[in-house]
């Protein structure tokens, strides 16, 4: 469990930061995909500050959860992917938290959207990640569970972002 000096304000200089961290990682990764199939995964504490940032949370860097809404005293888990169309999630056996928010880039605007899933960690126990097992199923048996959110969740649930952040602009835009 997280301690109180765990958490982190992202206030707008570490933003800042991110947002360039964000353009680094994207022209490595550009570098990096015209010789090889794979580029490199968004990083996490790109992806989380970024969350952190828009919604007012504190970048958790101990254990349990991504972040921390302090005036909810809610867990925060975020999920990101950096290809648009398609993402696969996976989710430790131990996985609790009380709120799951996905993260969607789309790299050539360079925004960032942001969903509110309304999960918490006992609702997404029931999502079906194969025929005959849901997450619960595989997490009980001490696997990591993957699946696409965008499916499994997003569409199926008809979900519409609630923020976008614009990374050229350094801007947070509330769409909900």
């Amino acid at each position: 469990m997280a301690t109180l000096h765990d958490y982190v304000k992202i206030d707008k200089s570490r933003f800042s930061d991110m947002v360039k961290a964000y353009f680094l990682w994207k022209e490595l990764n550009s570098l990096i995909k015209n010789s090889h199939t794979r580029g490199i995964n968004f990083p996490e504490i790109i992806s989380e500050s970024l969350l952190c940032y828009a919604l007012d949370y504190k970048l958790n860097r101990g254990t349990g959860g991504d972040a921390y809404d302090e005036g909810n005293n809610k867990v925060i888990e975020c999920k990101a992917t950096s290809n648009f169309d398609k993402d696969t999630s996976s989710f430790s056996p131990n996985e609790e938290f009380d709120r799951l928010y996905f993260l969607r880039l789309y790299q050539r605007d360079d925004e960032l959207y942001i969903y509110d899933t309304e999960y918490d960690s006992e609702k997404l126990k029931l999502v079906q990640v194969s025929k005959k097992q849901t997450l619960g199923d595989q997490q009980k048996q001490g696997r990591r569970p993957r699946f696409s959110i965008i499916k499994q969740i997003i569409e199926k649930d008809n979900i519409q972002p609630i923020a976008k952040i614009d990374l050229r602009k350094e801007k947070v835009i509330r769409l909900k």
